[in-house]
């Protein structure tokens, strides 16, 4: 039973050695409604004295405004991904059956976001359906578009197999030209 009290005496001790050296706990904030999918938990950093801020994380990171996924196929589909970031970032991701495969990066320029979400405004993206066709019946051949959009108060993804209304096809290949019309880099590790 003394071992017992004595270990948890230590462990106060230990506590409350550490609480008065200023070590701050990680705080974490919460995640809006608005953030995109896929997106972590942001940490707070713990209180470091002697770093400058410029060397801390900034507190609000790029957000994905949009994204426009092909899926694969039992044929030869093309398998990519391209996404485009609020300060104008995109990034693409060649998989199968595309002349660019691997990981890409660009800079659009700052209208290119604004015209995404006025055409999305057009076509009330966000009163579509969140998945095409109607009845749920996908045929399994078919690859899938899948269409994400985020205008900064909302964000619906869209998955559309087949029998998709004309305004979310063109939509879809909007971003497509989109995508064809950057001056893509290669990541570089």
């Amino acid at each position: 039973m003394r071992r017992f009290f004595r270990s948890k005496w230590l462990f106060f001790f230990i506590l409350a050695a550490a609480c008065n050296r200023g070590w701050a706990p990680i705080k974490e904030s919460r995640v809006s409604e608005g953030s995109a999918p896929g997106t972590d938990t942001l940490l707070q950093a713990p209180e470091v004295s002697g770093l400058e801020d410029s060397l801390l994380l900034p507190l609000t990171e790029p957000r994905l405004m949009a994204s426009l996924k092909h899926t694969p196929c039992y044929g030869h589909c093309p398998v990519y991904e391209v996404q485009f970031y609020s300060n104008g970032q995109a990034l693409y991701k060649g998989l199968e059956n595309v002349p660019l495969q691997g990981i890409y990066l660009a800079i659009v320029p700052d209208n290119t976001i604004r015209e995404i979400l006025e055409k999305a405004r057009e076509i009330r993206f966000f009163q579509l359906s969140d998945s095409y066709p109607l009845n749920g019946r996908p045929i399994a051949d078919l690859p899938q578009v899948i269409t994400y959009l985020n205008d900064g108060r909302r964000e619906k993804t869209i998955v559309n197999n087949h029998l998709a209304p004309v305004e979310l096809i063109n939509f879809e290949r909007f971003l497509d030209k989109l995508a064809m019309e950057i001056s893509w880099q290669p990541k570089v590790e």
